[in-house]
C-alpha cells in the first residue's frame, strides 16, 4: 500500500468522477425529449445513465475501500489485529470491477456504435471526432477487461477463501462486502439526483390546442 501513486490515483480520480458527472448531466438535459420519443434515443440515453452510474461506483468504491483499510483499528490502535489487509482490500476492487463490467462494456458498445451511425449521417468534424474517442475508449475498455477479468476474478476468489463470521478475515470480507454494496448504491442514487436535478431545468413540449 505505501507504494501506491495517490497523486496519479488522485488525478484519475478526477478525471472518472467529472466525466461522471458530466454524463449524468448530459442525460437529464435530454431526458424529459427522449422521454417524449422514446425508441432508440431513450435506449441511448438510458446507456449514458448507467455509464454515469458506473463511474461514481468506482470512485466511491475506491474512497471506501482505502478510507476503511487506513481507518481501521490496526492502524489507528496499535497492537489490534486489522481486519482488512492489502489482499482483502484489492479483493473488494476486483469486486466491484466484475459488477460495473458489464453494464461499462455493454453501455459503452451502444455508445460507440450510435457515434458510428451519427458520424456517418452528418460526415462533420465534431461527430468524426466523436466517434473515434469512442472506439479508442471501446478497445481500451474491452481488452482492459480481457486482460483484467482473469485476476479479478482470482483476488474474488481469494477473498471468499477461507475464514467465518465469527474471525477477523470474516469481518473483513462482510465489511468488504458491504462497501461494495454502499459504492453501487451511491453511485445509481448520484446518478439518478443529477438526471433529475436537470431534467426538471428543461421544459415539457408544448401542446397545441385543439379546437
Amino acid at each position: 500500500m505505501e507504494s501506491i501513486p495517490w497523486v496519479i490515483i488522485g488525478l484519475v480520480w478526477i478525471l472518472n468522477f467529472a466525466i461522471s458527472w458530466f454524463n449524468a448531466r448530459t442525460v437529464g438535459m435530454v431526458w424529459v425529449e427522449t422521454k417524449q420519443i422514446g425508441g432508440w434515443q431513450r435506449f441511448m440515453t438510458w446507456m449514458g445513465a448507467i455509464m454515469s452510474a458506473s463511474g461514481f461506483t468506482w470512485c466511491y468504491l475506491i474512497v471506501l475501500l482505502f478510507g476503511a483499510y487506513y481507518l481501521q483499528p490496526g492502524f489507528l490502535k496499535p497492537g489490534q489485529a486489522p481486519y482488512l489487509t492489502p489482499d482483502m482490500v484489492l479483493g473488494g476492487l476486483s469486486l466491484g470491477y466484475l459488477i460495473i463490467l458489464p453494464g461499462i462494456l455493454f453501455s459503452g458498445m451502444m455508445i460507440w456504435i450510435d457515434s458510428l451511425i451519427q458520424a456517418w449521417r452528418r460526415r462533420d468534424l465534431p461527430s468524426i471526432g466523436v466517434a473515434a474517442w469512442n472506439t479508442f475508449a471501446q478497445v481500451h475498455n474491452t481488452y482492459g477487461a480481457y486482460k483484467g477479468a482473469s485476476g479479478a476474478w482470482e483476488s474474488v476468489g481469494k477473498l471468499f477463501k477461507g475464514g467465518n463470521s465469527n474471525d477477523a478475515k470474516g469481518k473483513g470480507v462482510l465489511l468488504i462486502v458491504l462497501l461494495v454494496i454502499l459504492a453501487l448504491l451511491g453511485g445509481v442514487l448520484t446518478t439518478w439526483s443529477i438526471v433529475s436535478h436537470y431534467a426538471a431545468t428543461v421544459p415539457l413540449p408544448t401542446r397545441r390546442n385543439r379546437v
